[in-house]
């Protein structure tokens, strides 16, 4: 599935591909550490924002002009 989704996100300039792999590991907002935990670590979230943030700004500048 994974394969798949980073192909339709390659396919156009209207779409983007977000990686997520890396944020599961740290500290959770309470301070205890996790590993390959289900949700995000604390640092995670903070990454993952900014990750979608450069993502739309770079989706928004690609998008085509109306004719």
């Amino acid at each position: 599935m994974r394969e798949e989704q980073v192909k339709v996100a390659k396919s156009s300039k209207r779409f983007s591909w977000v990686n997520t792999d890396d944020l599961n590991d740290g500290l959770n907002r309470r301070g205890k550490k996790i590993e390959n935990d289900l949700h995000y670590s604390a640092e995670g979230y903070k990454t993952l924002g900014k990750r979608f943030a450069a993502s739309a700004l770079k989706l928004i500048k690609n998008k085509p002009s109306k004719k």
